[in-house]
Parts: C-alpha cells; sequence; structure tokens
C-alpha cells in the first residue's frame, strides 16, 4: 500500500470520495421505486380521508401536484439507469455523478414540499380525528424517508425540513396550548427523526467507505508482492477492527430500534386510554346525574308511604339494582382524564381478603392464601384498588373452569434506584391454560379480549388504576403453564386509625339555600325534598343565574346560607368560578360541590377550590341532609337576615 505521504495519496482519496459519492447516488436511485410507490398510494389514501374535511379543489391540486412529481421522479430514475446502460455501466460515472445527486435532492425536496402543504392545505381544524390520521401521515412520511433518502443527507434534508416544520409552524399558528404542545412534539419527532438519519447516514458512508478501502488495500497488495506478508497483517488488523465498529454499530442501531418500539407501544397504551377516558368521563357524568334522580325519587317515594306498605319492598329492591348501575359507573370513570384516586391509609392485608372472600363465593376453584404477617398498609383508594384484586382473581377462576388452586401472595418488597423505598407486591398465580403469546402484548389494551362475550375493560381498569396509583400491573404467562399477574404499591410505614360505623340519618332545618344544577329533574327534586325538611330553596341552572339570585336576596336583606353548586354546567358557567364570585359577594357563605365526574380534582381536594363540603353523584337524600347540617354549624361572623 501506498504511504499516506506518497504524491498518490490525495489521488487515491479522491478516486475514493469519487467512489463513496457513485455509490450513495447509486443507492439513492435504487430506492426511488419505493418512494415514487408510497407517494402514489398515500396520496389518494389522504386526499380521500381529508375529503370530507377540506376544499375539494385543494385536495385536487395537491394530489395532481404529487402525482406529478412523483411521476417525474420514476422518469427521472429511468434516465438514470439507462446512462448507465449506455455506458457500459451500471450507473453514471464522472461528474455527471454530482449532477445526478443534485437532482435526486431537488425531486425530494418537491416531494417534500408537497407533503409539508398537506400539513397546511389539508388541515382539518374542526376534525380531530382528521388531524391525527394527517399527522400520522406524514410522520410515517419522514420515517419511511429515513431508508430511502439516508446515504445523501441533502436528500434527506431537502425532503424531511418542509415535511416536518410545516405542521409544526401550522400548530404554534393555532396558538392554543393543546396544538402548541403537539407543536412542539412534531419539532421534537422531526429532530428526532433528523439525528436517526444522520446516524445511519455515517454507518453507510462508513461501510462504504471500508468497502472501497478494502478494495485499494486488495489493489495496493497485488501491485507490492515484495511486502506481501507485511500487508496481509496490516489488513487483517484493519479488517478486524473496521468490522468490530461496524457489527458495534449494527448492534446499536438494533438496540435503539427495539426501544423506539417499545416506546411506540407505551405510547399507543396511552393514546387508547385517553382517548376511552374522555368518552368514559362524559359518559359516567350524564350516567351519574340520572342514577341520582332515580335514587332520590325512590327515596322521596318512599318517604311518603306508609313503612308497612308492600310497594317498599319493591323500592328497597330498586335501591338495591342501582348500586350495581353506580359500581358501572366508577369502572367507567377509572378511565377519565385527569382523574385521581381518593386516597386513604388503609390495610392492603384486608383489602386482599376481602378481595378473596367475594372470589370463593360460589366457585369450584381454591385459593392458597399467604400474607406476610408484617404487611405495610397503603394510601391507596380502597374500592379502586379492590376493583384491580377482583377483576384479576375473576381471571383466574375463568381461566380453570373446571376448578384448580389459585395462589395469592402478598409480601413486603424494596426497590433500589427510581421509586426507592418501601413497596409491597400482591401476586395472583393460577394454573390455566394460559394465554398466548401473541395476545400477551395487548391484554391490558382497552376493548381487547380473549373472551366470548366479554368487554375487554377489566385488565384495562386494573392497569389504569395501579398506574394512577404509583404502582406497576405486569404479567407473565406460557400457553399450558397459568398466568401471575404481579401488583407493585408503594406501602407507607403508618397504620390506619379504626373508623367508627358511619350512620346515615335524613336531618331538617330551617336555612336558606341555594341549589345549582343543569339538569331540572334534579332541581325539582332537591327543592321539593329540601322544602319538606324545612329549608327554604331556590334553584338556578348555571352559575351567571346563581350569582343573580345571590346578588338580588343580598340587596334585600334575605341573603343565603348556603349553595349547593354543581361543578359541570353544559354550556354555562360551572362550579368553580361561580363559588369565587360569591365568595366574592359574601366570604361567610357556606358552598358546596356536586358532580357526576366523581374522580375531579376538585371532589378530592374540594376545599383547595374554595368549598366547604362535597356530594359525589349518585348521592342519597340523607348524604345531602348531612352535608348541609354539617357545614351550616352557628357562624358568629355571619350576619343575620
Amino acid at each position: 500500500m501506498l504511504p499516506s505521504s506518497s504524491p498518490a495519496a490525495p489521488a487515491h482519496r479522491d478516486s475514493r470520495r469519487q467512489k463513496i459519492l457513485r455509490a450513495q447516488v447509486r443507492l439513492l436511485y435504487s430506492n426511488t421505486n419505493i418512494a415514487v410507490g408510497v407517494t402514489l398510494v398515500a396520496t389518494p389514501v389522504l386526499g380521500r380521508l381529508q375529503w370530507s374535511v377540506a376544499p375539494h379543489p385543494t385536495i385536487l391540486g395537491w394530489c395532481l401536484y404529487m402525482l406529478l412529481i412523483a411521476a417525474a421522479r420514476f422518469t427521472l430514475g429511468r434516465l438514470y439507469w439507462r446512462r448507465g446502460r449506455s455506458a457500459a455501466g451500471t450507473a453514471p460515472s464522472g461528474p455527471q455523478t454530482g449532477r445526478w445527486g443534485a437532482a435526486f435532492a431537488i425531486g425530494a425536496g418537491l416531494a417534500g414540499a408537497g407533503w409539508g402543504a398537506a400539513g397546511i392545505l389539508l388541515y382539518p381544524e374542526a376534525h380531530l380525528a382528521n388531524q391525527v390520521f394527517l399527522i400520522f401521515i406524514l410522520g410515517g412520511m419522514m420515517l419511511g424517508s429515513v431508508s430511502v433518502l439516508a446515504p445523501r443527507l441533502d436528500a434527506f434534508l431537502a425532503f424531511i425540513l418542509p415535511t416536518g416544520l410545516a405542521p409544526t409552524v401550522r400548530f404554534v399558528i393555532q396558538g392554543d396550548e393543546a396544538h402548541l404542545a403537539m407543536g412542539l412534539l412534531a419539532f421534537l419527532f422531526t429532530l428526532a427523526t433528523l439525528l436517526t438519519t444522520r446516524r445511519i447516514h455515517l454507518t453507510i458512508v462508513s461501510s462504504l467507505n471500508l468497502q472501497f478501502e478494502n478494495q485499494d488495500l486488495v489493489e495496493d497488495l497485488q501491485a507490492a508482492k515484495s511486502h506481501a506478508e507485511a500487508l496481509n497483517e496490516r489488513l487483517e488488523v484493519r479488517v478486524q477492527e473496521r468490522t468490530a465498529e461496524l457489527r458495534r454499530s449494527t448492534e446499536q442501531l438494533r438496540a435503539e430500534i427495539r426501544q423506539r418500539e417499545r416506546i411506540e407501544e407505551e405510547l399507543l397504551r396511552a393514546r387508547k386510554l385517553e382517548s376511552l377516558g374522555v368518552l368514559a368521563g362524559g359518559i359516567a357524568h350524564d350516567f351519574n346525574n340520572f342514577l341520582t334522580i332515580v335514587q332520590g325519587n325512590i327515596e322521596v317515594a318512599k318517604m311518603r308511604l306508609d313503612p308497612a306498605d308492600p310497594v317498599q319492598a319493591v323500592l328497597d329492591q330498586t335501591v338495591r339494582a342501582c348500586l350495581p348501575a353506580a359500581f358501572l359507573s366508577s369502572q367507567l370513570l377509572t378511565f377519565a382524564k385527569g382523574g385521581a384516586p381518593v386516597r386513604r391509609l388503609v390495610s392492603v392485608a384486608s383489602l386482599v381478603m376481602d378481595a378473596i372472600h367475594l372470589a370463593r363465593a360460589g366457585a369450584q376453584t381454591s385459593i392458597d392464601v399467604r400474607i406476610a404477617e408484617d404487611l405495610r398498609c397503603a394510601e391507596v383508594d380502597p374500592g379502586q384498588v379492590g376493583q384491580v384484586l377482583h377483576n384479576i382473581l375473576l381471571n383466574a377462576r375463568q381461566a380453570m373452569p373446571e376448578g384448580g388452586i389459585i395462589e395469592v401472595r402478598a409480601d413486603n418488597v424494596s426497590r433500589n434506584g427510581p421509586g426507592a423505598g418501601p413497596r409491597l407486591r400482591i401476586s395472583i398465580r393460577d394454573y390455566g391454560c394460559g394465554i398466548p403469546a401473541d395476545a400477551l402484548p395487548r391484554i391490558f389494551d382497552p376493548y381487547f379480549t380473549t373472551k366470548p362475550g366479554g368487554s375487554g375493560l377489566g385488565l384495562a381498569t386494573a392497569y389504569a388504576i395501579v398506574a394512577k396509583h404509583g404502582g406497576t400491573l405486569s404479567v407473565e404467562s406460557r400457553r399450558g403453564d397459568g398466568t401471575v399477574f404481579t401488583i407493585d404499591l408503594p406501602a407507607s410505614v403508618e397504620r390506619p386509625a379504626p373508623q367508627p360505623p358511619i350512620v346515615a340519618h335524613i336531618r331538617n332545618g330551617t336555612e336558606r339555600l341555594l341549589v345549582m344544577d343543569d339538569e331540572e329533574a334534579l332541581r325539582k327534586l332537591l327543592a321539593d325534598v329540601l322544602s319538606k325538611l324545612g329549608y327554604e330553596v331556590q334553584t338556578a341552572r348555571d352559575g351567571a343565574e346563581a350569582i343573580a339570585l345571590y346578588e338580588d336576596a343580598k340587596a334585600s336583606g334575605r341573603r343565603f346560607d348556603a349553595a349547593l353548586l354543581d361543578l359541570t354546567v353544559s354550556g354555562g358557567m360551572g362550579g368553580v368560578e361561580a363559588a369565587a364570585r360569591l365568595k366574592e359577594l359574601d366570604p361567610c357563605l357556606k358552598l358546596i360541590v356536586s358532580s357526576g365526574y366523581s374522580d375531579a380534582p376538585v371532589m378530592s381536594d374540594y376545599r383547595k377550590y374554595g368549598f366547604d363540603g362535597v356530594v359525589p353523584k349518585p348521592w342519597a337524600l340523607a348524604d345531602v341532609s348531612e352535608v348541609f347540617r354539617r357545614v351550616l354549624v352557628p357562624d358568629p361572623d355571619r350576619n343575620p337576615h
């Protein structure tokens, strides 16, 4: 091999650069048909799906532009290979290589400008699903361009910059918080794609450089036979080093791809839960309102009937039927966006045993229980955690329809690193048929089920509950060898204080009350019942009307003593804003919040928002009367009416 200081060294380097450039351009044109094919498929698909949300002339003009660019790029690729064959080679060489590379970059830039324009021209402001699909298409085009355009960064940049930055700018122009966040994510995604492509580009250049270096080594070895032994040793060492470097780069790339796949799976699961949460929260709110009306009117009917009347038993049975409906509503609220568990310090051992007693009822399976004697307590929502245990135990029973043994273990554990501190672990093992390997990654997805007639919400609910408690829910299973679910939760070293029994009674009063709710039936129900209990009641449909009523009452010298405010009002002022305005008018006014969104942050921390009491829907009349009596204690600072 010629030494690097010889006059021929620069010539070797220039020749190698030309070879690498030629190989890079050749790789670009090898992928032309892929890029054109993707464009021909994606363009009409996107145009069809945006047809109902974007102007038709814009869609047709955009589609025509994209198809013309695809045809031009395809024609350019045919010309490239035809020139190579005419020159008795596989690709054009010499000074023409740079011109062919520039032509390809221009074509990629025009295609990128078209996809970037789609992010602006075809953007449906009022259609979230079409927005998501549009961004999904643009993100897919950017990801797909990585493997096609990575051989030359100039071609990749010409495509990726208009494709990624145009929708980013569109989001920023929109101006609201959600679109600014989406714009930031789009920018970060574009930046991550650029960095990843640069790494792949460097790997390709390194590989090509290694390829041509090896060729040069062989040529130099043949030209210098007198130094064959020394050259062979140097060649072997250099090849090993380059091969090891290439192997490390390949392994690193594979690891990054695996990590990205795991992140994408978690993001997809989180998006599914978030979408379901928005729907579930709205359904549960309306459902709780209806259920409150049903329960309230049943209690009014019971109050008006003689205790010995046979209809009392029918009404009691109807009230009991409302309890599973309320439990179903709590399941839906588990997915509600922003919902937080109503935590308190409880004995986890008691929660586990309660769930086991429920699971044993009418079951052919036996349950082997081992709970550590010193099992720690935890600050959790006992209803939600009990629901998790019930769902998993029910799955274990159904996995062994012919009977068997379910093993339940609860122990104290510790963990180092992030989330370190006292924790507890609950494991539930069955020896049933197991979960198929292809279904295992999806068992926590909403609406995914392998059971006939199953809803697909049980394990998704459990996963969401455990995550909201700062814990983890994992599963291990092999076909024919059973399944193990493991719940890992933060523990507490404190012990819960004994709770006295709570007995609810309907309480009377004589104060003036203001009731605000957007459901007319609820307003009438509350006014009727509270009036019969001795209160003087006025009602309002939203916060603005409640404020107006209070201002009139204050001006006439007959102020209200307390106000019950609905948290969420459709198309009007809600409870939080109304509470702030009422407190300005009268700091001594007692405020109570009520909502069908029983897991909203206001409901779990109502004093932070200026309320004195809380009544989640569905409520019983005894609950409402008890809250009013509790907040309407004598107030020495309040002026008499």
